[in-house]
């Protein structure tokens, strides 16, 4: 591996690792003030038990980001009512890009780390620090680096190809219509609500559009995908089978 893409990938690893505590105190102070004595039934066992770990506090900071989206609802509400107004479904793709960049650290190759990945990483990093109100000295220091990795930007920028502006439109539509949707309805099932999670990771992760699609086309003939297809329709909500019609649509129109 290059010296470059190995010293982006250290500096991440090490924002991850600072920013575990305060993740920790954060979602700490808002499950208290929630549920004081219930805080740890309500928020913590029903996410824990499908990663069969047992001790909060020392999670790693993967844990602690299911922890934070299962629970996002609620925390949501919170933040929105008493300290500023955020945007549900921007606030959650935040956290969910936080998670996404942890499994790009944790499988580190030459092929998903570049200057453009980490210079993305790094700005919602920042991004992230803010939002938990990470101490002032970790947020300064991510500032300092984002400006300074900001300075030494390629000069060119390279525009992305039509298959990754295919690929980047169906996700959106993915997201909009179907996962943010089924993550916003606190009466889906917890299990239904992670397996949704894990779908908008694992689509994150896709490198390619064929890889995409043929994720989202594959996940409908499996039991869980049968499963999940019910769970979201018992609700009321749109499931990959209802707009896989238009997401072919999109992809053969890319041929």
């Amino acid at each position: 591996m290059k010296i470059e893409l190995i010293r982006y990938y250290t500096i991440l690893f090490q924002y991850l690792l600072l920013l575990k505590e305060p993740t920790y105190i954060f979602l700490i102070q808002i499950f208290h003030h929630l549920s004081p004595s219930l805080w740890w039934e309500e928020f913590i066992e029903p996410v824990l038990k499908y990663e069969t770990k047992e001790n909060f506090k020392h999670l790693d900071i993967s844990d602690l980001l299911n922890v934070f989206k299962m629970n996002w609802d609620r925390i949501f509400r919170y933040l929105d009512k008493n300290h500023v107004k955020f945007k549900y479904d921007n606030e959650y793709r935040l956290v969910t890009k936080v998670h996404y960049i942890r499994n790009t650290i944790a499988h580190a190759n030459d092929v998903a780390m570049s200057y453009t990945v980490f210079f993305d990483s790094l700005s919602a990093l920042l991004k992230y620090a803010r939002l938990i109100k990470a101490e002032n000295d970790l947020v300064v220091k991510l500032e300092k680096d984002y400006e300074k990795y900001f300075s030494q930007r390629p000069k060119t920028i390279v525009k992305k190809n039509k298959d990754d502006a295919i690929k980047n439109k169906i996700l959106s539509i993915i997201e909009d219509r179907v996962l943010l949707k089924a993550k916003s309805c606190e009466e889906l099932p917890s299990d239904i609500r992670l397996s949704m999670d894990r779908t908008l990771l694992r689509l994150q992760s896709m490198r390619t559009l064929d890889e995409v699609i043929g994720m989202f086309n594959s996940s409908m003939l499996t039991e869980r995908g049968t499963i999940v297809c019910s769970a979201l329709h018992s609700h009321k909500l749109l499931a990959f089978e209802d707009i896989k019609e238009e997401i072919n649509r999109i992809y053969s129109a890319s041929d």
